[in-house]
């Protein structure tokens, strides 16, 4: 029995820019923190066939070609494996959240696959791994950074070079000051439903003609300032610069509904927020004084939108193997 989990993560600045339609012109750099929000798995060696349950379905095939789940058939394939593998997946958010729970099951999914074939990778491995195994395999239109953190845990500055060479840098005074943050100044609310898939691949067909991430990328220093010093009025007034740049990106990142809430927020003192994910959903993250995260809170519950109390973590990928068993 090997048992694996990784945490998914927040997108704090920079976001886009870790798309290789962005780095491969421009490179990347960004910013993001691992939460205690986490996905896990849990894999065993079976007589036949590869069984997934996650999600409360359970999906089956003789073979790992035949399996639906394309991630799971990639994964497989990668690895070399075709049958006899029993997989039990468990997250703490719904797919299409926007905090990178598919990029956290492919690293743990990775890692779990490494040490049933006798030869572990690092977490790094795991997420170069993932990250192959999600964009190149499955021709999914995503960038490196959810990988990177669920593979890293804490606070990094993600940087990648054009040729694709990513380098995490663990930042621990950005982690210590994100904490008391998350309590009560730097909220994250979910939607009442899960994005679309649309505006991620549409950001990628954006970034392919003459639209970048450059002005995104040059606000990652001053994001990182304000929220070391705590400044939440300065992250507020980024935030909304941040978004306000992505969504000249691709007309595809926004709703109406969005746009609503986002004025809703606003109006109700919020300083600023961001969506965090691809766009068209995702989780919205608002940055408010203490004494209005109640009031907030209230007028955002009454438009579908949930707080969602979360903290930040300092490790990345686990796996725990129990021995004799696989």
């Amino acid at each position: 029995m090997i048992d694996v989990t990784a945490p998914l993560r927040l997108s704090l600045a920079g976001g886009g820019s870790d798309l290789p339609e962005h780095y491969e012109r421009h490179g990347c750099r960004l910013l993001a923190v691992a939460l205690t929000a986490h996905g896990a798995l849990r894999l065993a060696e079976a007589p036949e066939g590869v069984t997934v349950r996650a999600f409360g379905t359970e999906t089956r095939a003789e073979h790992a070609s035949s399996h639906p789940d394309p991630l799971v058939r990639a994964a497989l394939g990668y690895f070399g494996i075709d049958r006899g593998v029993h997989l039990t997946v468990e997250s703490d958010v719904a797919p299409g959240s926007g905090l990178g729970g598919s990029g956290a099951f492919l690293v743990a999914l990775a890692t779990a696959l490494s040490h049933l074939t006798g030869d572990p990778l690092t977490p790094a491995a795991a997420a170069r791994a993932a990250f192959r195994i999600e964009r190149a395999l499955c021709g999914r239109p995503v960038g490196q950074q959810d990988h990177w953190t669920a593979a890293s845990g804490a606070a990094i500055e993600l940087r990648i070079a054009p040729d694709g060479t990513a380098d995490a840098r663990p930042d621990p005074e950005l982690y210590e000051a994100l904490g008391p943050l998350l309590d009560h100044r730097l909220l994250p609310c979910a939607p009442p439903h899960t994005f679309r898939p649309t505006p991620l691949a549409a950001q990628a067909r954006a970034l392919r003609g003459k639209r970048d991430m450059t002005h995104i990328q040059s606000l990652v220093d001053d994001v990182r300032k304000a929220l070391v010093a705590a400044d939440i009025a300065r992250v507020g007034a980024l935030l909304h610069e941040h978004w306000t740049a992505k969504r000249a990106v691709s007309d595809a990142m926004s709703t109406p509904e969005i746009d609503r809430w986002y004025a809703m927020v606003r109006d109700h003192g919020a300083y600023g927020a961001k969506l965090v994910g691809a766009g068209g959903g995702g989780h919205l993250l608002v940055a408010t004084e203490a004494a209005d995260a109640d009031r907030l809170t209230t007028a955002m519950a009454a438009e579908g939108l949930t707080r969602v109390v979360v903290g930040t973590h300092p490790l990345g990928v686990t796996a725990h193997r129990e021995e004799g068993r696989a």
